[in-house]
């Protein structure tokens, strides 16, 4: 197959509230789509969308552009073997090539991606937001909507107050939820070991990233004497994937496909957590509708068994294309080939 055309559409996609990132609060996903079209008339689409936080958006994004003019004319395989050092247009780029090749073959991208008896269904935990006086009632409508974890942003008040409010939480779901905490290392050690201890009779899912400036010594102290997972996330390029997965430091590893580089990254590096004894959860960042997709289909390849962190779709006022819906805790992705999407930028 030849690569005929490649396109970019620009986007800004308005929040209908602000979502506090690991360093940065968004009030809007801005971002490019990929658009790659084949000798045979099909297109595969990718998406590019760097967080402000990166500090580096307008470069990656100008990559993105230099690259798409270089494509045209190649061979399928010329384009895959293409050294792309950035890891946003990476992904991007390796997302509409297996787009469209499994719109080729006539398959899903999970199934193109080897996954096993692939219903269109991922589980998914709901977005709660940052942990504050009405994280309750959204926790309450979460439950009653089908979710069974609920992903809550900690570290971004008081340690006695939050743990108050986790409380809140508990008795007003009746213990029915269970608790994924990302606390975006926002403790020193003391706090931490205070906060993890102190919700430990919680129905805790796991807690992501809890201290500041971790050493895989410290997270496995921690690991050890807890009852539930501890996850890494953003402290993986501090500690390297080998040295994380050698130290056993910790039950999670949380991958954001945009950010190791792609698809193929992404599955080996689960693949490599999973043989460690580690659990994978995929999660994107309010991506749009095609980043949540691809990164949902490579989650049903590679672990099926998890919830993940995408049902974030419904914190865009308008998206790129009609965006999967979400029943009962669940993202439904479209079965017809490839990512099962139209996007009309």
């Amino acid at each position: 197959m030849r690569i005929v055309a490649a396109h970019l559409h620009s986007y800004a996609l308005p929040l209908r509230r602000p979502w506090v990132a690991a360093r940065a609060v968004l009030h809007e996903r801005r971002g490019m789509l990929l658009s790659l079209i084949g000798d045979d008339g099909l297109t595969g689409w990718g998406d590019c969308a760097p967080l402000p936080s990166a500090g580096n958006a307008a470069q990656i994004l100008a990559a993105l552009t230099a690259l798409a003019q270089e494509l045209p004319g190649r061979d399928h395989a010329a384009v895959r073997a293409l050294e792309v050092s950035v890891p946003e247009v990476r992904w991007a780029l390796e997302t509409a090539l297996f787009d469209l090749a499994a719109r080729q073959r006539g398959v899903p991208l999970a199934v193109h991606l080897g996954a096993q008896n692939f219903t269109g269904k991922v589980e998914v935990n709901a977005a709660l937001g940052a942990l504050d006086a009405h994280t309750a009632q959204r926790a309450v409508a979460a439950l009653a909507q089908g979710y069974a974890i609920a992903k809550i942003k900690v570290g971004v008040g008081g340690v006695a107050d939050e743990l108050t409010l986790l409380h809140e939480i508990h008795a007003a779901t009746a213990g029915r939820l269970r608790l994924r905490l990302d606390a975006n290392r926002a403790w020193d050690e003391s706090d931490a070991q205070l906060f993890l201890r102190a919700i430990s009779s919680l129905p805790i899912d796991a807690v992501e990233e809890p201290l500041a400036q971790p050493t895989l010594e410290q997270l496995r102290a921690l690991q050890q004497s807890l009852p539930y997972a501890i996850a890494v996330d953003e402290s993986l390029p501090q500690f390297g994937s080998a040295a994380l997965l050698a130290a056993g430091a910790v039950r999670r590893l949380v991958i954001k496909p945009a950010r190791i580089g792609g698809i193929i990254a992404s599955r080996d590096l689960a693949a490599r957590a999973q043989d460690a004894g580690m659990e994978v959860v995929l999660t994107s960042v309010v991506d749009s509708a095609v980043g949540v997709a691809a990164a949902a289909h490579l989650a049903a390849a590679v672990a099926p068994e998890l919830a993940h962190g995408f049902a974030t779709l419904d914190w865009l006022a308008r998206d790129v294309t009609i965006p999967p819906a979400i029943c009962d805790g669940k993202l439904i992705l479209n079965t017809a080939p490839g990512l099962g999407l139209t996007p009309v930028p």
